[in-house]
């Protein structure tokens, strides 16, 4: 029988930890695995997912089935329609059965269309096997929330920027689609991992920070849009916008994204770099593109927190979804590997 390397890797084996993030390296997207304590158990979400196979992203369905042994994912949170967010959610439910879907209420325009329409199939079928309340469309609030031990915010979007936007036209939804993305924080005390989604400088300076500014800190913070300007400009001749980042406060900031060189989009941007850079310095920027590196962090049942540890590549190499040639390379199996556990039973603690 094969290994199990997403349990090997991933899975919690130190009963003090109350939260699991990681934040996977799926090349031109996003997607963000928490484990949540609930008594001997963790309760499972997954923020996002994407699949990306010329730039030799993970394949996270496969991953996901075997870590939750074909089992249920708990919540499927989707932070905005975008298709890199949501590319494989169908090949997903099709591994494990999804017992919620969160998401942002968006009704995205035609460019959009056919990832939204994935996503309704998949809301459809929760619905049909879980009852109405397992699909959650998600509203900002100052109030907080619990999932088992784990707490968390809903930051955004609004009541109200839901609203405003859904009677937009489509051009204009379309591009106000990032000012109304899910943004989350999860965590216990002062301890905190902020996942914004694509949330833009709009979504924060004119709805976030003033309303939640008391709420945003955040020990680790996901940078928006794969590390894009556009969290701190609209055009990168702008005056950069700070106050968010300056009241998120991060002491690491990890970016979701291919190399530079390998994106469409040219993420992450060199001035996102530098002013993250400048915030929580260079050391402290972790970018999955880099080295096709996973990240995980955890928070612990008394509020201090570990050190961010990188995968050595493990999960790319044992979830590729080009199959066995890797993309080309030489592949092993899962018995080939040697085994390595990545996570120490009791990691280094952070106050």
């Amino acid at each position: 029988m094969a290994d199990n390397k997403a349990k090997e890797l991933l899975w919690p084996t130190n009963s003090d930890i109350l939260a699991r993030f990681v934040f996977l390296y799926v090349g031109q997207g996003s997607s963000t695995i928490i484990l949540a304590k609930d008594g001997e158990k963790y309760k499972s979400i997954l923020v996002d997912i994407n699949l990306d196979s010329e730039n030799d992203g993970v394949n996270v369905p496969m991953l996901i089935s075997d870590l939750l042994d074909r089992g249920d994912l708990d919540i499927f949170v989707n932070t905005h329609p975008h298709d890199d967010h949501l590319k494989g959610i169908i090949e997903l439910a099709n591994e494990v059965s999804i017992q919620e879907v969160w998401h942002s209420g968006h009704k995205p325009s035609r460019k959009y269309n056919d990832a939204y329409k994935d996503l309704k199939k998949i809301i459809e079928k929760v619905r049909q096997a879980n009852g109405n309340n397992s699909e959650v469309i998600l509203e900002g609030s100052k109030d907080e929330k619990s999932i088992g031990e784990v707490f968390y915010y809903i930051l955004s979007p609004a009541k109200y920027v839901t609203e405003e936007v859904s009677d937009e036209d489509p051009d204009t939804r379309y591009r106000r689609i990032h000012e109304q993305c899910v943004v989350l924080k999860f965590g216990i005390g002062k301890t905190w991992c902020m996942i914004p989604g694509d949330a833009d400088r709009d979504a924060f300076e004119k709805h976030i920070t003033k309303y939640h500014k008391e709420r945003l800190g955040s020990v680790v913070l996901a940078a928006s849009h794969h590390g894009s300007r556009t969290f701190f400009r609209y055009d990168e001749n702008d005056d950069p916008y700070l106050e968010a980042l300056d009241t998120i406060d991060p002491k690491y900031v990890t970016i979701s994204a291919p190399k530079q060189s390998e994106s469409k989009h040219d993420h992450p941007h060199e001035d996102a770099l530098k002013l993250y850079s400048e915030k929580v310095g260079s050391d402290n920027v972790l970018h999955t593109g880099q080295n096709r590196y996973c990240y995980i962090f955890d928070i612990f049942l008394d509020g201090t927190y570990s050190k961010i540890l990188d995968d050595s590549g493990e999960v790319t190499k044992a979830y590729p979804i080009k199959g066995n040639d890797n993309g080309g390379k030489k592949g092993q199996s899962f018995t080939e590997r040697k085994k390595k556990t990545i996570i120490p039973t009791t990691p280094a603690r952070y106050a």
